[in-house]
């Protein structure tokens, strides 16, 4: 009944779009490729024949759904307001194993270790030398170290600190950075061995594996904590998702704050933001006013290219968008890039390189860090 449900609230929102391709001037896929079924409104037609008039899929249909940034910037911009990226994931667990595609979360978790492992690599002195003007050596280079407190005067509470992929295996700067600042404010971490927050899973469509997770997940979030902070957007947003899928992951929605929310609240002084340009990721609410006194990135398209992990899956694609959507770096001058979502760094700093233009780029938690330890 449940399954029977939901494909009656998709084939809903499906039939709400009106056509009118106002998604066009906001799509970084249509806009670099003006090809239509890259695009939702391309898209809903076809599934709405399949659907109301049993109208064939093609495979090659079935496999483009995958080619999507899962940036929801149509639905920021579609009078009907349409979910597309809660729609693609449902259509994608309906069709894509039935065609036995491969599912990127195994290849991402391969890329992960991989990438640790040359981490090790990149810091022998002798590689240093060789590949310090690499796109990987960029990525790897920020050392921030753990200070670790190990008493809490006047302790204000216990906060879980969810590390996520990108974290663990690539860029423990921001992990420490955030760390550091987190026990500053007089808060006891809670150590928790995480998993991933389950984007790979989400965006592939692949929800019975995604429920699995979520259910272990739930065991190690759901301790005496007080808050759960994010440094990444990515992984804040597919949290807040998880009841979607599973109800129980309620439990610990109530305590998921931001990194940059969570220093509001404890009134913590955000040094001033000079010489950096904000690129604000896609699925951080544009009302946010978090950041309205930092300059933001210009740009035709909205998107960092690791959206979906679109840059690790499509490369030509990718560099087609890097030429006719990207960032435009004249607007950022001599200026660093900072930004709050730790996938967006890993996407900027690969666009960057593509287009052979050095530009540093650093999360949040590791720019106000360097900057009270005088290091920025």
């Amino acid at each position: 009944m449940k399954n029977e449900k939901e494909l009656s609230e998709i084939k809903e929102e499906i039939y709400k779009c009106s056509k009118c391709g106002l998604c066009q001037a906001v799509c970084p896929l249509y806009i670099a490729t003006k090809n239509e079924m890259f695009l939702s409104r391309g898209r809903y037609v076809v599934l709405n024949n399949f659907f109301n008039f049993n109208k064939p899929l093609s495979k090659k249909f079935v496999k483009e759904l995958d080619v999507c940034l899962n940036c929801n910037a149509c639905k920021n911009f579609c009078p009907s307001c349409i979910d597309s990226y809660k729609t693609l994931v449902f259509l994608k667990n309906k069709f894509n194993y039935k065609y036995g595609l491969l599912p990127f979360s195994s290849i991402y978790t391969f890329i992960l270790i991989y990438s640790a492992i040359q981490k090790k690599f990149f810091n022998l002195p002798f590689v240093k030398n060789i590949f310090k003007n690499s796109y990987s050596f960029d990525l790897y280079n920020l050392k921030i170290k753990r200070n670790k407190k190990k008493n809490y005067p006047d302790k204000k509470g216990k906060v879980i600190f969810f590390e996520g992929c990108f974290n663990r295996y690539i860029n423990q700067g921001d992990k420490n950075a955030a760390l550091n600042i987190i026990e500053s404010l007089n808060y006891e971490i809670i150590k928790t061995d995480f998993q991933c927050c389950g984007y790979p899973l989400l965006s592939e469509g692949n929800i019975n594996k995604l429920k699995k997770q979520t259910k272990k997940l739930i065991k190690k979030l759901n301790k005496g904590c007080d808050y759960i902070v994010c440094t990444c957007d990515t992984c804040f947003d597919t949290l807040k998702r998880l009841p979607d899928y599973v109800p129980e992951a309620n439990v610990f929605i109530d305590k998921l704050i931001r990194f940059d929310e969570f220093l509001k609240l404890n009134n913590y002084k955000i040094p001033e933001m000079k010489n950096l340009v904000y690129h604000k990721p896609l699925l951080r609410e544009e009302k946010d006013s978090s950041f309205e006194s930092i300059e933001r990135m210009n740009k035709k398209g909205s998107c960092s290219l690791m959206e979906n992990f679109f840059i690790l899956k499509y490369k030509k694609l990718s560099e087609i968008l890097v030429k006719n959507v990207f960032y435009n770096t004249v607007d950022i001058k001599n200026n660093d890039v900072m930004t709050t979502c730790l996938l967006s760094k890993w996407g900027l700093k690969k666009g960057f390189y593509l287009q052979k233009k050095k530009v540093d780029v650093y999360t949040f938690a590791e720019i106000i860090f360097l900057k009270n330890e005088n290091k920025y």
